[in-house]
């Protein structure tokens, strides 16, 4: 479906325009599948933010634009191209409702004959969250390729114009298939990817596991033949479209000085308002280290009925089993994916033991 221009200022965009312009015209080049259309999914974000006071960039509102009007002025390729608007949202408030209008549009989109692949806008401060959610409510046989801006559209030097072309170009790669994130000439596998750094040029990594793809010029190199697999656990589509409620699931880092009393906290009975809590993931230090007070405090939260995870704080740390810690299950996943795989395992036994 395509959204209506909403009458901005297009000297706003000039810019992006011929920068979209002349790598979407490579991309048609390109590709082997030149007839069928790419669909283009925006959910907000700093790449549709718009700065708030004039002269001054750097302060902005994210999410405040839609797809037409960051590639309405090229008028050109339409018939390759279609978009919707899922969201105009900042990415830190994004909560089940959206996710679930996300995958549902996804599903549908890549249903369709006629579509290669699906590019998502998002914003940059919660895209691994979405991306490994996506992925694990796959597996996706078409590209699904997210990408962002660390910069508002309006900005001088935006970034996201040359972010949405690359996405659009590594769509296009003809052995490409399943969740990434395309920011800065480099392709992350959803798996892999964090946001690591508020550096304008470099905000993400992949770690030990490295780019899954780099671009130089119009070409894209992949450096993996395969994709790693997600081994997660997930309740069916239907099921996850269902539901109004996201399992209530908190995180805590574990640090020096750190009191126990804050477990403790959260496994007490909530009032009647509060969601019950269902899980707690907690970023220990190194492989997954508590101290003894947070250990007991953990093994008392497991025998209330609420699942623990263990991971580390560290950014490309996982919980091992040399922590030797009994007060939970351990987890190679960083903490913010923690969070998703967890809710997301909790949901897939909450359909289970619905079918009993």
């Amino acid at each position: 479906m395509r959204v209506g221009y909403e009458g901005r200022s297009k000297q706003l965009f000039v810019y992006p325009v011929t920068v979209f312009l002349t790598s979407f015209q490579t991309l048609a080049t390109m590709s082997h599948k030149i007839n069928l259309k790419t669909v283009i999914l925006g959910t907000g974000g700093t790449i549709a933010g718009v700065s708030l006071q004039p002269g001054n960039p750097a302060i902005y509102r994210s999410g405040q634009l839609g797809i037409a009007d960051l590639i309405h002025p090229t008028d050109i390729h339409q018939a390759h191209i279609e978009f919707q608007d899922i969201a105009r949202i900042d990415s830190k408030n994004i909560d089940l409702p959206v996710w679930q209008q996300l995958y549902k549009a996804l599903k549908s989109t890549l249903s369709r004959e006629d579509v290669r692949a699906a590019v998502i806008t998002h914003g940059t401060d919660t895209i691994e969250e979405t991306a490994f959610l996506l992925d694990s409510l796959g597996p996706w046989l078409k590209p699904v390729i997210m990408t962002c801006a660390m910069k508002p559209a309006d900005h001088p030097e935006a970034d996201g114009p040359v972010n949405l072309r690359d996405a659009l170009l590594f769509a296009s790669q003809p052995s490409v298939h399943g969740v990434y994130v395309v920011f800065g000439s480099q392709a992350h596998h959803a798996l892999n990817v964090q946001k690591v750094s508020i550096d304008e040029q470099h905000p993400f990594s992949s770690g030990l596991a490295g780019a899954a793809a780099t671009q130089t010029g119009a070409q894209w190199h992949m450096s993996k033949s395969e994709a790693p697999v997600n081994a997660v656990l997930a309740p069916t589509a239907d099921y996850f479209l269902k539901q109004t409620q996201w399992p209530r699931v908190e995180w805590l880092t574990h640090h020096a000085a750190s009191s126990s009393e804050c477990i403790d906290a959260l496994i007490r009975q909530p009032t009647m308002s509060v969601e019950p809590l269902r899980g707690l993931v907690i970023a220990g230090t190194g492989a997954g280290t508590v101290k003894p007070a947070w250990e007991k405090a953990l093994q008392r939260a497991m025998a209330s009925g609420i699942e623990v995870w263990l991971t580390s704080r560290c950014t490309w740390g996982k919980a091992l089993p040399q922590a030797q810690q009994d007060c939970g299950h351990l987890s190679n996943l960083p903490p913010a994916k923690a969070c998703i795989a967890l809710a997301l395992a909790l949901m897939q036994k909450d359909e289970a033991n619905s079918a009993l």
